[in-house]
């Protein structure tokens, strides 16, 4: 019983101590990422290039939207800046800037692909399924799933 026992907690520290080391490139990679946080526009442009890939966009719209989440993150970033002392002010603000860039991004994308969008931004903000603004996703229908 007591070898059992002990062969058990030997498994499960040579099992952790295995998995907790990573090659030194990897851990400086990993400290490197950390450390250097990325900018407004580096930002801006992992939102779009998530976008082309999901959303299929042409070139064209994928020009025009990186552009406006560009413009959205700066204005985000000003106002967080500008705003800190006043979180009520700042929630406005950000509202402000939220509402603008959906209906830009809605005057950019066709029908179909805002729907993909607003049903994915939907989800990630936690929105309850049966609550979802996209009808297609109640019904059943095909939707692409990314």
């Amino acid at each position: 019983m007591k070898k059992a026992a002990l062969a058990a907690i030997l498994f499960a520290t040579v099992t952790t101590v295995a998995f907790a080391q990573a090659p030194a490139s990897q851990q400086k990679q990993t400290k490197t990422a950390q450390s250097a946080p990325k900018s407004v526009e580096q930002r801006a442009d992992d939102i779009t290039a998530g976008m082309v890939k999901n959303l299929r966009l042409q070139p064209d719209q994928a020009r025009k939207l990186q552009e406006i989440n560009r413009t959205s993150m700066r204005h985000a970033e000003e106002a967080r800046t500008k705003l800190k002392s006043d979180p009520r002010k700042l929630a406005q603000q950000m509202d402000i800037i939220s509402q603008t860039r959906l209906s830009q991004i809605k005057d950019v994308l066709t029908e179909q692909q805002f729907a993909q969008y607003q049903s994915r931004r939907e989800e990630k903000m936690g929105v309850p399924r049966e609550a979802q603004s996209n009808p297609a996703s109640r019904q059943g229908g095909y939707q692409e799933q990314y």
